[in-house]
């Protein structure tokens, strides 16, 4: 009988062929480095000639014009082997006919299957590196548990409150998997309640629908209640944006804490009140003027404020533009403004607008900054680089002719991990600067 590991075939010399196809291939292969598979596992996808030359098989996303479309329609979700033009490997991944980024890439070779024991393994490995932190500093009642490619995961954030936590898909490509990721969160957490959220732009770029339910559990009668660097937040996962806080900050709102001297503070785009809040609790800052253009952020900052028992933040619902102008018209002087607006470009196309908002902000920002002021400016816009954001405020500094200097260069939080092979996930940039 022949061995499991060949074709069964009828004896003579179609036989032969078949028993040695793979002594005579895979020593070939292996000197270009192939993995060749005489009985591939799942559907192939060849990479075009004109792109495949700039992908080395470490990168997490395959866009669509880098991929030949199968002639046989796959579903979206369906497993696939990535292919060079030359047949060789470039790794495993997820196919979505639906979304510009047409393959996300989990596995770099074929050695392995991509299952559900594989992905038990990558959440674990997650859970695992939070662990190792928190025994060797301090526990933390909110924290992410996987950071999409930031933890191999690409498609899918978890971030625990409490005793709930939310899952955000970002791709379909881990949909097929979502009662098995629940099933692991229970098993490991035992939480009161699982949350799910797929936002509307995800759901169209990647042909789902838009979410926001319980997906397991009893949720909570009100807002949860979390601390953060020694201030108490109440989180309401029933109205709240993204997961349902910004936990990428933690560090970031501490670190500005340590520079903001006494004098009247301007929060801007405040949310809930993160930083103003934490100013609140660690700094000499006097008069603090918090800024949001939501009114259901301002009232949950205003909870939040009376939940610590602070003394009063002036609260103003307005548009951060055209509020920053308002003060420079009055000659509005402040000894910190802090900037955290929200994402301003999603797509390559919307940069060169971005950097111009950010521009007429922090311009904005610096002209109301007494000398020796701070300025703390954040931009999540993962598609804003570093140094294109590092540039707009020299920018500033030339219009202003202030010198600005930056003090600390930060990112997210640890348990924001970023994948060298995939940069653009490092979206948070929080620069704290000294204004002359």
């Amino acid at each position: 009988m022949a061995s499991d590991q060949f074709r069964q075939v009828e004896p003579g010399w179609p036989f032969f062929v078949a028993s040695v196809k793979p002594l005579i291939f895979r020593p070939i292969a292996g000197l270009f480095h192939y993995d060749y598979d005489p009985m591939p596992d799942y559907p192939q996808i060849f990479l075009n000639a004109k792109r495949s030359h700039a992908l080395d098989g470490f990168h997490p996303w395959i866009l669509d014009r880098s991929v030949i479309d199968p002639t046989l329609p796959l579903p979206p979700g369906t497993i696939v082997d990535c292919l060079l033009p030359s047949g060789a490997s470039l790794g495993r991944g997820i196919y979505n006919p639906n979304s510009r980024i047409r393959i996300r890439l989990y596995q770099k070779t074929l050695a392995e299957d991509l299952d559900e024991a594989w992905l038990l393994r990558q959440l674990e490995r997650a859970c695992n590196l939070r662990n190792f932190w928190m025994s060797r500093n301090h526990n933390l009642d909110a924290l992410r548990l996987v950071n999409s490619e930031g933890d191999g995961l690409s498609g899918v954030i978890i971030d625990r409150f409490g005793d709930c936590v939310v899952i955000q898909l970002t791709a379909y490509a881990l949909l097929p998997w979502l009662d098995l990721i629940a099933d692991w969160i229970e098993s490991k957490f035992a939480p009161q309640a699982i949350f799910l959220r797929i936002d509307a732009a995800t759901a169209k770029q990647e042909g789902l629908e838009s979410k926001d339910e319980l997906l397991r559990g009893i949720p909570p009668t009100g807002p949860l209640q979390i601390v953060e660097n020694s201030v108490k937040l109440a989180i309401d996962l029933s109205a709240s944006q993204k997961t349902g806080y910004y936990l990428d900050q933690r560090a970031n709102r501490a670190a500005a804490a340590r520079w903001i001297e006494a004098g009247p503070l301007l929060d801007v785009c405040c949310y809930v009140g993160g930083f103003s809040l934490a100013a609140r609790q660690w700094t000499p800052a006097t008069e603090i003027t918090a800024v949001d253009s939501s009114l259901r952020a301002l009232e949950g900052a205003e909870r939040n404020l009376q939940l610590n028992g602070f003394p009063a933040i002036d609260f103003v619902q307005a548009d951060c533009f055209d509020y920053l102008e308002h003060l420079v018209s009055e000659n509005a002087q402040f000894q910190t403004v802090i900037l955290d607006p929200p994402r301003m470009a999603s797509h390559r196309g919307q940069v060169a607008a971005a950097i111009r908002a950010y521009h007429r902000l922090n311009l904005n920002a610096v002209r109301i900054l007494s000398p020796g002021g701070l300025l703390v400016t954040c931009s999540c816009s993962g598609r804003v680089s570093r140094e294109d954001f590092a540039g707009l405020l020299g920018a500033v500094s030339r219009k202003t002719k202030r010198r600005l200097q930056i003090l600390e260069s930060r990112s997210a939080d640890f348990d924001h991990p970023v994948d060298t092979t995939c940069l653009e996930s490092e979206y948070l940039k929080c620069l704290i600067c000294r204004v002359e």
